[in-house]
């Protein structure tokens, strides 16, 4: 790798992961996923919830409840608690899932079907058979992700729609240790996600950007708890970060530019077929 390459993917040009060989990715797969199982070992029997449920529903999930969807494919959603609010609106899941662990029969009371993902990101599903797509911060774990985002839009029928959350900030130096990080993990770069999505025929319906970490760690000191659960700390959150887009840089140096946006929500749309 050229000191040009490495640089590019710091900066954003380029994403780090999309250009490892496939013996690299399986070992970037193996690592990501020895990390979360230990977790989900770790937090089994702990009743915490999850956490983004209401961020995800007042961004994106309110909006999906207007219509209904006969097959909803749900990317790396361990035991389906990130998309069970669409269960109301949802005929099936199939969830694609490595930990075996978290699989489950059924998701809010609907019928599901776990599937193992293949090294590459392969999905074992026919062309346009899914109505909806939901991949709640899984991407940005994925080191082909541009592959992996072809892949669902195949999947997706015509005007099908799909949703994505993910950090868009590079999360820090992947080349050394961070804390609270797993070793490969890194955000996607605004431009470079909606260029990618575009060349796989999806349109862009709605962006939201999220999550702006000086607000909510100034409300962490001054005590509060459970900070995505409450409404007007998310309209607030969006708020800011809406007002402070401009700031928005992949590598982030100096107090300014770390004042933005950490992460966005899109929901996109498969182009119909031409006539």
């Amino acid at each position: 790798m050229t000191p040009n390459s490495i640089e590019a993917q710091l900066s954003g040009q380029q994403l780090y992961g999309e250009q490892l060989t496939p013996e690299q990715i399986e070992r970037w797969n193996e690592q990501t996923n020895a990390v979360h199982s230990a977790l989900f070992a770790t937090n089994q029997g702990v009743h915490s919830g999850y956490q983004y449920a209401a961020l995800d529903h007042f961004h994106v999930v309110g909006a999906l409840l207007r219509r209904r969807y006969e097959l909803c494919l749900a990317l790396g959603c361990a035991n389906g608690d990130d998309v069970a609010p669409l269960a109301g609106v949802v005929s099936q899941f199939v969830a694609i899932e490595p930990m075996e662990q978290c699989w489950r029969t059924e998701i809010g009371g609907r019928p599901a079907r776990y599937l193992k993902p293949s090294v590459l990101g392969d999905i074992s599903l026919e062309d346009n058979s899914v109505d909806l797509v939901v991949a709640f911060d899984v991407l940005h774990h994925i080191a082909n992700v541009s592959h992996v985002l072809g892949e669902l839009a195949r999947v997706l029928r015509p005007d099908g729609l799909l949703v994505v959350r993910d950090p868009i900030s590079w999360m820090g130096d992947w080349r050394q240790p961070r804390p609270g990080l797993t070793a490969n993990e890194r955000g996607l770069p605004l431009a470079w996600f909606e260029r990618v999505a575009g060349e796989n025929g999806l349109q862009i319906l709605r962006r939201r950007l999220c999550l702006f970490a000086p607000l909510l760690q100034i409300l962490r000191k001054l005590g509060m708890t459970r900070l995505l659960a409450h409404r007007p700390i998310i309209a607030l959150d969006w708020l800011l970060s809406e007002v402070l887009r401009a700031n928005v840089r992949y590598r982030r140096r100096g107090f300014l530019q770390k004042l933005a946006p950490s992460s966005a929500s899109w929901v996109l749309q498969k182009k119909p077929f031409a006539l």
